[in-house]
């Protein structure tokens, strides 16, 4: 295990690591549209995974302004397909119900990383942190039965 030296370097690990997992994720979310049965249900996985790819590659300059290197997406693709059958057999309003208790707890890792952040990085980790909140959001929404729940999805993806 590598001991850090500093806040910089704890500060580049977890942005490395967040990178990572939004790769992961992308993986993840792909392989649950595979499976989901319902059209409607694909779609707002195809979604997710395209907003974790978004997240991902807004602090992409930040782990090239650092030298940081993330490993292959295969290889994050890999780890970020081993939980996909679990979260699948929970049937979809399970898996909703699971993102509505479990994304808010995401939260203060973004948050964490944002204060560690020097301020001329803020604009990327502000665009990783909003991922998370559209996904909460829609998580929400898709809860309620409202029938946009993309919407905050969608909006994430739009403002680029």
């Amino acid at each position: 295990m590598k001991i850090l030296k500093s806040k910089t370097d704890e500060y580049l690990v977890t942005l490395l690591r967040k990178f990572e997992e939004e790769i992961m994720g992308e993986a993840y979310f792909y392989g649950l549209a595979e499976r989901f049965p319902e059209p409607h249900q694909r779609e707002k996985m195809i979604y997710l995974a395209r907003v974790e790819r978004h997240a991902a590659e807004a602090v992409r300059p930040l782990l090239e302004k650092y030298n940081l290197e993330a490993r292959p997406d295969r290889d994050l693709h890999e780890i970020g397909e081993k939980d996909i059958e679990k979260s699948y057999g929970l049937g979809w309003n399970g898996y909703v119900d699971y993102m509505v208790e479990r994304f808010p707890e995401y939260m203060p890792e973004f948050k964490t990383l944002e204060a560690m952040a020097p301020n001329e990085d803020l604009v990327e980790l502000q665009i990783l942190t909003e991922h998370e909140v559209a996904a909460i959001e829609f998580a929400n929404l898709e809860k309620a039965g409202d029938l946009n729940s993309t919407r905050p999805l969608l909006a994430y993806l739009e403002r680029g």
